[in-house]
């Protein structure tokens, strides 16, 4: 049986420096450095804000294109996903999957030499995303840590 732990919170903003800057300022947070993913569909920018022990990541679409730019297209600014770690990504799809809850990937995505935060390098991070409409509305990042 996987274990689960929520990781953090996505929010998309149209401004990360700006929307990191209110958030850390209100919370004496701690602000990430914006990270480029130039991945095909998955393109996007990302940082965030370190309150304490817990991470609020910020996400924007530098092209407005892909899953990020259509959120925002769509809905405007708010939260995009809740990011779930677990430490066996295969059994927490097939744990999901059996439940009903369908998968927008069923092929995890790769994302090697990740930055997790604070000097932390993984060597691969894996992840499956939840169809929102599984789960009332809310989508759901479901990743594995390979160190």
């Amino acid at each position: 049986m996987p274990e689960f732990s929520i990781h953090e919170i996505t929010i998309a903003v149209t401004d990360i420096d700006a929307a990191a800057a209110t958030i850390a300022a209100a919370f004496h947070g701690v602000v990430d450095p914006v990270q480029e993913f130039p991945q095909g569909s998955f393109e996007l920018r990302m940082g965030g804000v370190w309150i304490g022990d817990f991470h609020i990541a910020m996400v924007s679409s530098p092209v407005g294109k892909g899953p990020v730019g259509k959120f925002l297209e769509r809905r405007g600014q708010g939260l995009y996903e809740v990011n779930v770690r677990t430490d066996d990504l295969a059994a927490a799809n097939e744990h999901l999957t059996g439940l009903g809850i369908g998968l927008v990937n069923e092929t995890p995505l790769s994302l090697p030499n990740y930055d997790a935060g604070h000097g932390q390098i993984l060597k691969e991070l894996l992840i499956t995303f939840v169809n929102p409409a599984s789960t009332h509305g809310t989508m759901f990042e479901v990743a594995e840590w390979v160190e």
